[in-house]
Parts: structure tokens; sequence; C-alpha cells
């Protein structure tokens, strides 16, 4: 055979492995071992901690202590296809122009893991089944280990007897024990491939927020202390690139922090393909409440968008008041949060009185075609249902127009329903996440006892184009005087700027 095709994540390499390999090799002399080193365009995500540059460095290292002949490749995830197999031989055949060209007379597949075996055997390939059938572990058994052990993870009976030295000093060497452990202990991350929520339509919020980042942007930017600014939950790197542009800002350093996947991939696009200029400007994939990047009394500008809403929504009241703890301890003294988000109307505990278009759609169906009465009915059952918050309402008699019923709310619920009613694409998602869980106000007391003092440029956003355009053709709201007098309702604010100094 002229290859070992040894196809795999690669995030360790075993002992056994090695040892399995080098008696390959004086089966086949001459042989080279073939790394395909999958999924290798992620990382930072429970199925994929590593970067495929650094599995491709601790694969190499291994290697090259061994005296295994091989080559190495970086080959990009794919979602799951019978024609997997496929493509990795083709893959590995363009990257090097035709001259690791693999085929069954060739070529022996090395692997353990039955449905990729069966891929190749569909192919005529020859499978050698390495740890399979064995009592062996397996590289991802050792990680698990790692994960479970803690510190003391390198004296783990499992870890210690299993992983190849090489392999343990690039572990030691580049803190991934400590990478994967915080990655498994991130609790914003409810996916094994590191997306906050697997029903979210990240093309469609992509495009929502750098839409929209300008307007909210030039509403702050004046407010940015320059030096170490770091723009928390930074989505696509919208916020940086504007800011960067500014020049009063162009000695600063910009730090990007993004838990989901999808988004982190999308700003080191953007940055490989030059779009922050010459800006001296880092993305780090992480959970901010689990990373040890920021020191205390180190930033001078903490930026958040859309973020507060997600940590209420998704880890709850007393992780959204450590992380507004966290802030106030990495900001230097006189360093300042900006935080841009949705918010709770005014006397969002109020009740008002709704009639909802029952004309401009079906009472039943599908979710597009549905009326806004009918899809405000099914957003009040699904809304944060797995919680129990669910929305209350009633049908009162009478009307100020038409005669149909009108719906008794709390203007909050109202709210949270017509924020949310047009994203079709990520229902589920969008109904999970509560926008008015605190009013403006509400939000100061928070900072003030957090520490912070608020500059005067705080204050409440009403978005005009959301109200006219979203809002008032989804809803005729009513307030009842004390007489019964139906009375139209005022729009109130839609969206919250805080800027929140610690003081010096």
């Amino acid at each position: 055979m002229r290859y070992i095709l040894f196809p795999g994540r690669h995030h360790l390499v075993t002992d056994f492995q090695v040892r399995h390999l080098t008696a390959l090799v004086a089966a086949h002399p001459g042989a080279d071992i073939v790394w395909a080193i999958t999924s290798a365009d992620h990382g930072g995500t429970q199925r994929n901690p590593f970067p495929g540059s650094r599995r491709l460095g601790l694969v190499e290292a291994v290697a090259a202590s061994a005296g295994l002949p091989s080559l190495t490749f970086l080959i990009a995830n794919r979602r799951p296809k019978v024609d997997f197999a496929h493509y990795v031989i083709e893959e590995i055949r363009t990257q090097t122009g035709g001259t690791v060209a693999m085929t069954p007379a060739n070529t022996l597949v090395a692997c353990s893991t039955p449905a990729v075996i069966a891929d190749y055997e569909a192919l005529g390939f020859a499978v050698d089944t390495v740890e399979l059938g064995t009592d062996e572990a397996r590289p991802w058994d050792v990680v698990e280990a790692v994960i479970a052990a803690g510190d003391a993870w390198a004296q783990a009976p499992t870890v210690a007897s299993a992983i190849h030295p090489v392999a343990a000093d690039q572990f030691q060497r580049y803190g991934l024990a400590a990478a994967v452990q915080q990655i498994y202990a991130d609790p914003l991350i409810d996916s094994d491939d590191g997306d906050i929520t697997v029903t979210r339509d990240y093309a469609t919020y992509r495009a929502a927020f750098e839409d929209n980042a300008w307007r909210k942007v030039s509403e702050f930017a004046h407010a940015v202390r320059p030096g170490r600014v770091v723009d928390v939950g930074c989505a696509t790197g919208q916020t940086i690139k504007l800011l960067a542009e500014r020049p009063e800002l162009f000695e600063s350093d910009f730090f990007g922090v993004e838990v989901a996947r999808p988004l982190y991939e999308i700003c080191q696009q953007r940055k490989s393909n030059g779009e922050f200029g010459d800006a001296n400007v880092y993305f780090h994939q992480r959970n901010v409440m689990q990373t040890r990047l920021f020191e205390p009394d180190s930033l001078d500008t903490v930026i958040t968008m859309a973020l507060t809403h997600e940590i209420e929504s998704y880890l709850g009241r007393a992780e959204l008041l450590e992380f507004c703890s966290r802030v106030f301890a990495m900001l230097r003294p006189g360093g300042v949060w900006i935080n841009y988000d949705v918010v709770g109307p005014a006397g969002r505990e109020e009740e008002v009185l709704v009639e909802f278009p029952t004309d401009d759609g079906a009472a039943t169906g599908e979710l597009a075609g549905l009326s806004t009465r009918a899809r405000f009915e099914k957003f009040a059952h699904d809304f944060r249902r797995d919680e129990g918050d669910g929305i209350t309402y009633a049908t009162s008699t009478g009307s100020a127009s038409d005669g149909s019923p009108l719906i008794r709310l709390t203007r909050g619920a109202l709210y949270e329903f017509l924020a949310k009613k047009d994203y079709i694409d990520s229902w589920y998602s969008e109904a999970h996440e509560a926008f008015c869980f605190f009013t403006p106000d509400e939000w100061v007391e928070v900072l003030e006892a957090a520490g912070f003092t608020m500059t005067r440029d705080t204050r409440p956003i009403r978005n005009p184009w959301l109200i006219e355009n979203r809002f008032a053709p989804a809803a005729r709201v009513y307030r009842q005087d004390d007489d019964g007098t139906l009375v139209p309702d005022e729009w109130s604010w839609t969206n919250v700027l805080l800027i929140a100094e610690k003081p010096a």
C-alpha cells in the first residue's frame, strides 16, 4: 500500500494509536500515513473544542517524535452525508494538485468508527479497525476523562495510561485541557456545536444586526473611552468595525467576544478579508463569564448590544446580576459599560386592551399564513413555555371599532409579542427570549446597586420605524379610564441605552 488513510477529528492521539500505526507502516514498507483532520474549520465547541490548526500541530508533533512518515490535511466540516468518504479523498487530491490520489488499490483506511468504516468499504477500500473490538481507549474517551478530572487531569488513570506523551505535552503546553474543561463548563452553550440555540436562523440574525448596527453605534460612539475596548456578544463584529473607523479610537485595542460558532467564524473571516483595516482587532470564542482573558481593572470600555436579554432568558436573573458585577470588576476606574438592548415599556405590568387584525390571514394553519390574532394566540402559548412564564390574557367584551372582542393583557406581554411576531424563521428561539423583564428605571436601579454611576446619556429610545412598520399595523391598543372609556394608548419606548461609569 502507498497510503494509510487515518481520518478523524484527532483532538488527541493515544499511545495505542501510535503503536498500531507503527505496525501498519512496518507491514506496508514505504507507505505514508495520511492524517485527514476533519471538521478542521470548527473550534471552541463541545464537539470540536480545538481548532484544526492546533490539532494539526499536535498530530505533527506526535508523528515526528514517533518517526511516522506522515502527511497531514485539514478537512472542512460538512453536515452528515453518505458521500463523506468520497469528499475526503477528493479534497486531499485537490489540495495536493493530484499528487496524493488515493484509491482502493493503493490505500488502506485505518478507522474505528462503524459508520465511517461502512462509507469507505462502500467505495471498495480495505479497512483496518484500529481500536474497534478491543479494550483500548479511543481518543474521545480520553478527552472526556480530561474533562472529568479537572486540574488533576494528567494523573487520571484513563488519561495517564492512554495518552501519548507528546500529546500530553501539547495539552500542557497550549492549555488544551483547561480549554476543553471551560467549554464543557459553559452553561451558555446548549448544543455540542457551539450555538447558543439550535433554533436560531443566523443568516436572518446577521442581516438584522448589521442593518441596524450603524444606527445604534451612532447613539453611543461618543461615549466610548479609548484604550482597551471589549464588545461582549459581538455577533459579526460590525460594531467593532464601525468604531475602529473613528479617528479618536485609532490607537485602541478592540476585543470581540462571541460564544456562537457561526458568528465567531464570520468575525474571523471578515478579519481575514481585511474588513477591519489595520485596527488592532482580536476575536475570542467564549462566554465572557467563563473566560480568563480580561483581568480586573483592565478595560476602558465594555459594550453589549442585544446581549443582556439573552443572559436573562437563557441563564436567569442570578446570572444577569453576576454579569453586571463581572463587568464592573473588569473595568478600570473611570471606565464605562455601554449597554444597548431591548427593554420593557412604561407601565409594563399595567393592563391594556388590544384589537388584533383577524382579516390578514387564516385562523389556523401554518405560522406564516396566520392572522395577527391567531399568531398572537400561538405566541401566548409558546412564549417561554418551558420556563412556565407564559402570557396570560383574557377576552374582553366590547370593541372600539367593529364590535369584535378585545384582548386584555399587560403592556409588557403585548410588547413581547409585537417585537417578535415577524420572526417566522426563528420563532421558537424568539419565543424563548424575554425582552420586557426590566423598564429603563429598573435597569438603572440594578446598575447603581452594582456600583455604577449612570451618565446623562442614559435614556430610553423609541424606534419610530419599528413602531410605524411593525407595532402599529398589528394592534390597536387602548387603556381604560376610570369611567370605562377606551383611550388610545401611546406607544412607549422599545430600547434602552445605558451608559454606566465605574467611579474613579
